[in-house]
């Protein structure tokens, strides 16, 4: 009962936060409602012999919420998605499904007293292996609802010129119906300091984070992580870094504990505005550790490329946002065309809801377990933006590992099936394009491909999906669409046979 009155947290400090002195803002309120008819060969994502067709219609409003104001940033949109299904509802499928996704930051208190907050609701994958989450939410193979929530308030003050300190409180929690898999809650405590302007040749700052999770299933663990660094500014384009530290994982009943020193070396090249490269190599407890942050932007072009290695949890992950967004890869391409970063965010989401393209370039597949892991990724996006033609392509590659005990998890997938995610491989890439006809109609096209490897067992799980839709804006507040999609893969939670599904659809829009 606990576990599940506590999601309301986030919503009630959240409106603390809105009603609070001085944070009053102009807030827009954005219906909208979206009716689709779908025709689908396999609605439950099984293998051929056992699969079975649907007609099917979706009823989804939707209400959006922002806010750009000095003192409150808020981005807030809440989908609801209800399916009626033509004869009797087979088994396996959705009567209804949840999005949120909600991103609130405050000033209470002038240069001394913010606050951010987050929250999110949506489907995950269970496995790795198995038919995975994309946009067709009738079916329920191998996806959880999960429900998550971040508030943060924190201090932060400047010394003058020479130091800015800052303290934060975090508590979040993540919720799902799996009972595997543990509903947690997480309190943790930064402290950083940050050298100021008057430090222009040699900077400086150190950190320290402390982090407790306890979950519903018994288990408690802790992290607590070190670290000090220094930038010699060699010009205005190039300075060296490096850093030292500590990092120690407490997994709790399963696991024990993992320790050691952590050190770096890098540097960081801007040579102009539109290029920049961050990138360090070191070694941490676990060996070496690498990472690389590179961006350049061009005329009509945006390219990104990112390395990360690190110590993580389904849960963290659940909690955190994708490396690479649409929104962020649009939002350099207006640049030029938006220099104000509000009406430039405005016209980046207009954009997204115009032509379809989806939010989120794709990075990894996150699934369900209880385990800590390390986890070493890359992911490389270019975004194109022409006269017609609007062009996303992503490839990306993710290794984990294990550091905690297979126990934590038998629950979640049973004895025999322990060794599953152990040890996981997963690449892939994905293409979406938007051709504009007119100012009023355009063909999107969306074709993604990954695969998954269980090191540990030897199984494996291939996705694909293609889909080309034509939409077309019949007045200012209503658009018409008519998609086609075909989708196959991998089905169950080992990925043991093949599923395959055809679907279309035609959807009508209305937005205020």
């Amino acid at each position: 009962m606990g576990a599940q009155m506590l999601p309301m947290t986030a919503p009630v400090a959240l409106l603390a936060v809105l009603m609070a002195p001085h944070a009053h803002a102009e807030i827009k309120v954005l219906p909208a409602v979206d009716l689709r008819a779908i025709y689908t060969d396999n609605v439950k994502l099984e293998p051929d012999e056992t699969k079975k067709a649907q007609f099917l219609t979706e009823l989804s409003p939707s209400l959006t919420l922002s806010s750009n104001s000095p003192r409150l940033t808020l981005r807030a949109s809440l989908v609801s998605h209800l399916y009626a299904y033509l004869g009797q509802r087979v088994d396996g499928t959705n009567s209804s499904a949840r999005e949120l996704s909600a991103d609130a930051r405050a000033t209470l208190v002038d240069e001394l007293l913010y606050f951010d907050g987050r929250a999110a609701i949506g489907q995950q994958s269970t496995s790795a292996l198995g038919p995975q989450v994309n946009n067709n939410g009738y079916s329920s193979a191998n996806r959880n609802e999960v429900r998550t929530w971040s508030a943060s308030p924190y201090l932060k003050h400047r010394f003058g010129a020479s130091a800015e300190v800052q303290l934060r409180y975090t508590r979040d929690s993540v919720h799902s119906g799996n009972q595997g898999y543990g509903d947690s809650t997480g309190n943790g405590a930064t402290l950083s300091i940050v050298s100021g302007p008057a430090f222009r040749t040699v900077g400086w700052g150190a950190t320290y984070n402390r982090q407790d999770i306890d979950d519903s299933l018994g288990r408690k663990s802790r992290s607590d992580t070190a670290e000090a660094n220094l930038r010699l500014r060699l010009s205005n384009e190039f300075s060296l870094k490096g850093a030292a530290g500590y990092d120690r994982y407490d997994f709790g009943e399963f696991g024990g504990q993992s320790a050691g020193a952590s050190r770096s070396v890098g540097f960081v090249w801007t040579p102009s505005l539109r290029t920049s490269i961050d990138a360090s190599a070191g070694r941490r407890y676990f060996g070496n550790s690498y990472a690389l942050t590179a961006m350049h932007r061009s005329r009509h072009t945006v390219w990104n490329v990112n390395y990360s290695d690190g110590v993580t949890t389904s849960r963290a992950q659940f909690l955190g946002t994708a490396l690479i967004s649409t929104a962020s890869l649009l939002d350099k391409l207006f640049v030029a065309t938006y220099p104000d970063p509000q009406e430039r965010r405005q016209a980046v989401d207009a954009y997204i809801r115009a032509t379809g393209l989806p939010p989120t370039v794709p990075d990894r597949v996150n699934t369900f377990t209880n385990r800590y892991l390390l986890q070493r990724q890359v992911q490389a996006a270019v975004a194109f933006n022409g006269a017609r033609t609007t062009v996303v392509f992503s490839l990306n590659g993710v290794e984990r590992r294990a550091l905690s005990s297979q126990q934590s998890d038998i629950v979640l997938l049973g004895a025999d099936l322990l060794g599953l995610n152990d040890n996981l491989r997963q690449y892939g890439a994905s293409l979406s394009a938007n051709y504009r006809l007119s100012s009023r109609s355009g063909i999107n096209l969306v074709l993604s491909k990954s695969r998954t490897e269980s090191l540990s067992t030897g199984l494996q799980g291939d996705q694909a999906l293609v889909s080309a839709a034509i939409g077309r804006q019949f007045l200012r507040n209503i658009k018409g669409t008519v998609e086609l999609r075909h989708s196959q893969g991998t089905a169950g939670i080992t990925g043991g046979q093949k599923y395959r599904e055809n679907a279309i659809s035609a959807s009508l829009s209305y937005q205020l």
